[in-house]
């Protein structure tokens, strides 16, 4: 089944009928013209669906499908899925999401964040993704640096070091960025030393996912400061 197919009984599954009917009178505006309709349908969607808004929904992850759904509001997801419908050129299409982005509230933005991956033409959002890693909305960030494929998928390896290294500095859940480990690398490894001897010099609790990504570049500062751990993986406990 095709992912858009999936997302879109996951959410009918879990909609009144009510709510049924309007996403289908959304989906029909969308093909004839969205431009003109989908404003108007992505921003009313949290009056629409006002019953079945804030359940939670979760989908089994498959390979062929480019979103996370884990834990998300149907709003998200609904949102996500009508998201997924617009088509065009690539001018007209990034100029009207572009416009989404600037104009759209904060749990708008999560939607439309969570959406990187299953837009046209993926590298022209590169930028869109770097400048919401940037930003201090907290839900927006966690829309991106968690479950989100798109960061490990077209970040350059300095973005994806700068995204790993702030989901440190914001207290994101780290086990759930996206290739964490399949794009581990040295410079990655060598700056995350540097913050290593940052917390130690200030007395503060080291994360243990600092040790064990960059467990194969310690050098014996870092090895001394390791030993000082307590509750050591036995990953961890060899480098010593």
């Amino acid at each position: 089944m095709e992912w858009k197919e999936n997302v879109r009984n996951t959410l009918f599954e879990l909609l009144t009928a009510e709510d049924k009917s309007y996403l289908v009178e959304c989906e029909q505006s969308i093909a004839e013209n969205y431009s003109s309709s989908f404003v108007k349908f992505f921003s009313s969607l949290s009056r629409k669906l006002n019953t079945s808004k804030d359940k939670l929904v979760s989908m089994v992850q498959e390979d062929d499908n480019p979103l996370i759904v884990e834990h998300w509001t149907v709003l998200r997801l609904a949102r996500v899925y009508l998201l997924s419908l617009i088509q065009d050129q690539q001018e007209p299409y990034f100029t009207f999401l572009e416009k989404l982005f600037n104009y759209s509230d904060m749990q708008e933005l999560v939607a439309l964040y969570s959406a990187l991956n299953i837009y046209q033409f993926p590298k022209i959002w590169i930028d869109r993704c770097q400048e919401g890693i940037r930003n201090n909305i907290g839900p927006v960030q966690e829309a991106i640096m968690e479950q989100n494929k798109f960061p490990a998928n077209y970040l350059s390896e300095e973005a994806w070091n700068q995204l790993v290294l702030k989901s440190f500095f914001t207290g994101k859940d780290i086990k759930k960025i996206y290739g964490l480990y399949e794009r581990n690398n040295v410079n990655l490894a060598n700056s995350i030393v540097d913050y290593i001897y940052e917390r130690d010099s200030a007395k503060r609790e080291i994360h243990p996912m600092l040790w064990e990504l960059a467990k194969d570049h310690l050098p014996p500062r870092a090895v001394e400061i390791l030993k000082q751990q307590k509750n050591l993986s036995p990953e961890l406990l060899e480098k010593i």
